[in-house]
């Protein structure tokens, strides 16, 4: 049995603990949250006790896990005290939020010989799964042009911790993240990226960031993220290669679509089969558990995480400074 000590009961935590709850082998055990009533009320719910501070969960509890579901600024205390108590550690993405911060959790986990796994959730996403698929059967060739569009509410309101760059990293690195990810995951490393950002907090809070993306491999991404959007969470993708396009939007009836150099050009040009509906939360939690059961090898490598917090880093830089910016290679 997987002991689990569940750091942060805002949503995410919320989700992850729905999530264990159906994943036989695992445990949540303890509950923590600077707001004791809020630890006090999850870990009712979950059978857990409840702390409100990090050291005294990981002095009292005998975990296997730590998985960090705080605000942003607090992942590297966290990952770092669960490694000295020799507990591998789920980290919510971002992974933090400097190059030298992932680099110190990193190092830290490795030492311990724990591991380090980052919710790179999109990964984890049917549809993404689906054109990650295509792409690799070499539906449409080698891919030469990507762009990605997330967008939904502002997380939190107007007061949201999320606002505030120094707690979350701003949406190049909350929101944005996901996709750049998944960009570099499938295009390759990044060389330059070019950045905008408009963002306003009245009469409610809007933010919306670009970028422009130049891969080594020659490829280029374009990727849009917005909180405050008026409509519902909506993701949408179009990747084009030299063979085919794929095209994915939330908001469709028929979510993939793949049209290919060889397809007849007729309605009805190959869609992918119907996805499941299926909770990525659980698909990757539970692809986790089996990482610290020695069942699998992760899917999301820590290095992989690092890399695109540094890629976000500098799309936010080139938004501050309305110059594009050579995107740095770090070592883990």
């Amino acid at each position: 049995m997987i002991r689990v000590g569940l750091a942060g009961t805002g949503s995410m935590g919320l989700t992850h603990a729905q999530a264990y709850a159906t994943i036989p082998g695992v445990v949540v055990a303890a509950v923590l949250d600077i707001d004791r009533d809020r630890a006090v009320q999850l870990a009712a719910t979950v059978g857990a006790h409840p702390y409100s501070d990090l050291d005294a969960m990981l002095e009292a509890e005998k975990l296997d896990v730590v998985d960090c579901c705080l605000p942003t600024a607090q992942h590297r205390i966290t990952v770092e005290r669960a490694a000295q108590y020799g507990c591998h550690v789920i980290c919510e993405k971002p992974l933090t939020l400097t190059v030298a911060d992932g680099q110190a959790m990193i190092a830290a986990t490795r030492a311990a010989g724990t591991q380090l796994l980052v919710g790179q959730v999109v990964r984890f996403f049917p549809e993404f799964q689906r054109i990650a698929s295509a792409l690799r059967e070499g539906r449409i060739g080698t891919p030469v042009s990507l762009t990605m569009l997330r967008q939904g509410s502002s997380p939190g309101g107007s007061r949201s911790w999320y606002l505030d760059e120094t707690q979350s990293g701003g949406i190049f690195l909350d929101m944005m993240i996901h996709d750049f990810d998944w960009a570099l995951h499938h295009l390759g490393p990044a060389e330059r990226v070019y950045a905008r950002l408009v963002q306003r907090f009245e009469p409610r809070a809007f933010t919306q960031g670009m970028a422009t993306i130049r891969h080594t491999s020659g490829a280029l991404s374009q990727i849009t993220g917005t909180w405050g959007h008026p409509g519902p969470f909506t993701t949408m993708v179009e990747l084009a290669g030299d063979g085919g396009l794929l095209q994915h939007n939330s908001s469709e009836s028929t979510p993939i679509i793949l049209y290919a150099e060889t397809a007849p050009r007729e309605p009805g040009d190959v869609p992918l089969p119907d996805l499941s509906v299926t909770n990525p939360y659980r698909v990757e939690l539970a692809h986790f558990v089996d990482v610290l059961a020695g069942r699998a090898e992760s899917l999301v490598r820590p290095e992989e995480a690092l890399a695109a917090l540094s890629l976000a880093l500098s799309a936010r830089a080139s938004a501050a400074t309305n110059q594009a910016q050579v995107v740095e290679v770090v070592a883990a």
